[in-house]
């Protein structure tokens, strides 16, 4: 069996990066075709491209010829690649479902909470914007108190002070709103 590639392979093993651009212009287009052709997504693609590369290029000081050609072993390399993707982005299917019972709220509970989260958003747009500003780094953003009132150049102190005037003027609101 004749490798294709077989004049690259003593630069591959040296770590030689033209024996590596040389090897991916020769079978990138290659490899980078059985990846969408697999995934459907030019992306996802183009990563499974460049793990696989890197893969070889690390492998490359091991390879032993005769063994496989290079692109065969790119291209089992991308396949697997691609079936773990594909594998990680399936849906639960019948078959994979969990003993659990079904634990979700139903249409009412989630109707209910829609409008509850609703009424949130408008009146956290009615706050002030400072106070809405420190809630949104706060529970949007999940940051610390420190990097907070830094980020909107005011003392911790001051920062707590917001938080505490936004969250005590929104649960003011969300009481209202519920007994309208």
């Amino acid at each position: 069996m004749t490798d294709p590639d077989h004049d690259l392979i003593l630069g591959l093993r040296a770590g030689n990066e033209p024996a590596l651009r040389a090897l991916m212009d020769r079978r990138m287009r290659t490899v980078h075709r059985l990846a969408y052709r697999l995934l459907g997504d030019e992306f996802e693609a183009e990563d499974i491209c460049q793990d696989t590369f890197l893969k070889f290029w690390r492998a490359a000081p091991e390879w032993r010829e005769g063994e496989a050609r290079i692109l065969t072993w790119l291209c089992r390399v991308a396949t697997n690649a691609c079936y773990d993707r594909l594998r990680k982005s399936r849906p639960d299917l019948p078959g994979d479902m969990s003993e659990e019972p079904d634990r979700r709220d139903g249409a009412d509970t989630t109707l209910v909470a829609r409008q509850r989260w609703d009424a949130l958003q408008a009146a956290m747009m009615n706050l002030p914007e400072r106070q809405r500003a420190a809630l949104s780094l706060r529970y949007d953003d999940a940051l610390s108190q420190r990097e907070a009132a830094d980020i909107m150049g005011t003392s911790e102190k001051a920062y707590e002070a917001l938080l505490v005037r936004g969250r005590k003027t929104l649960k003011a609101w969300m009481q209202e709103s519920e007994h309208a």
